[in-house]
């Protein structure tokens, strides 16, 4: 953010959204730094163990464990804060909100012909294209019948 505040919010609304925002990449930093160290150990305790097979005792396969478990740990520990945390902020979302109705523009009646117009193209294409699969020759010809269409 600029640093403004919209003008719908109080400052104790920046504030808690900020706190939100700061729980959210904390919990992803600190899930990164439990990620790493648990692919790690679980990656040189099972070699250790004899659990992994030959193949899989390369440090590519270290390095492909360390941070895969260090990005999934770290995504799942920012989803969780973020889902925890937000319920500080659930009456900030409907701060200045208008009704969906009240923003909508009217249609002409050129507009809505034309939607319509546009609708009823696709619809007699599909319907053209379904009647030339279910009655084409190409089990005559080809010695299979076509997949009728998904519909």
């Amino acid at each position: 953010m600029s640093g403004t505040i919209p003008p719908q919010l109080t400052a104790d609304d920046a504030r808690r959204v900020a706190d939100v925002r700061r729980d959210v990449w904390t919990a992803g930093l600190r899930g990164a730094v439990a990620g790493v160290f648990i692919g790690s150990t679980g990656w040189l305790g099972a070699r250790h163990l004899n659990l992994l097979p030959k193949a899989f005792r390369t440090p590519n396969h270290f390095s492909l464990a360390t941070m895969g478990c260090g990005a999934l740990v770290s995504f799942l520990s920012s989803l969780a804060a973020g889902k925890n945390s937000v319920q500080r902020i659930g009456d900030v979302f409907s701060r200045g909100a208008v009704k969906p109705d009240a923003e909508r523009r009217p249609v002409s009646a050129l507009q809505l012909a034309r939607a319509n117009a546009y609708s009823d193209d696709i619809a007699a294409r599909r319907r053209g294209r379904a009647h030339a699969l279910s009655h084409g020759d190409d089990e005559a010809r080809h010695g299979f019948a076509p997949k009728p269409p998904d519909s």
